[in-house]
């Protein structure tokens, strides 16, 4: 089931969903609440990039092995911070991946039997900006900010202005009973995208 906006503020004030910081009233829809982008964003570096590191006459190639691969590790050898405007914002050019993280922190207590799923804005994707290309569940126990895969995929760059849109939206779920097993990912805690 659901929770409507009534609900979810109930939850937030029983501290069975925690928000930091508290959200304002503009934040509520009907069946959701409105997240806004924090102050990171990151860009993978372009195999081009890579390549010019390389001594002349040396090719590098590339391949992530997805059964093996360590997020953290990768991030932090081929992730670089996105270019900021002199006004704080991002610019994200057509046909460019970002990896944004929410401003606010949430966390779902097991014991509260709410999960939640983060999703896109439906005006922001008709300006062809995804916001959460994948795995959109946010897990009972989680506790984190959430990071965003962002595309733009429309045919205008879009300016990005952390704390001042709302960049996505949660929808919360109630579970039908606690969970037996502990949530199962690395990104618990996460504040930041690395």
């Amino acid at each position: 089931m659901i929770l409507s906006d009534r609900e979810i503020r109930a939850a937030i004030k029983q501290r069975h969903i925690l928000i930091d910081p508290q959200p304002a009233e503009e934040q509520y829809n009907t069946s959701a609440l409105d997240l806004s982008l924090g102050e990171e964003l990151l860009e993978l570096r372009p195999l081009e990039e890579l390549q010019q590191a390389e001594p002349a006459g040396v090719e590098r190639t590339l391949i992530i092995d997805l059964a093996k691969v360590r997020m953290a590790g990768l991030l932090q050898a081929y992730a670089k911070p996105f270019t900021r405007e002199s006004d704080g914002s991002f610019v994200l050019p057509p046909g460019k991946f970002a990896l944004g993280i929410t401003h606010e922190w949430i966390e779902l207590p097991r014991r509260s039997k709410i999960a939640a799923r983060v999703e896109g804005r439906s005006t922001l994707a008709r300006l062809g900006l995804a916001i959460h290309m994948t795995a959109p569940t946010i897990h009972a126990g989680f506790a984190g900010r959430i990071v965003l895969e962002m595309y733009n995929f429309g045919p205008y760059p879009l300016r990005l202005r952390p704390r001042e849109f709302a960049v996505c939206q949660l929808i919360f779920e109630r579970l039908g009973r606690v969970p037996s097993g502990q949530i199962k990912t690395t990104y618990k805690g996460q504040k930041s995208i690395r």
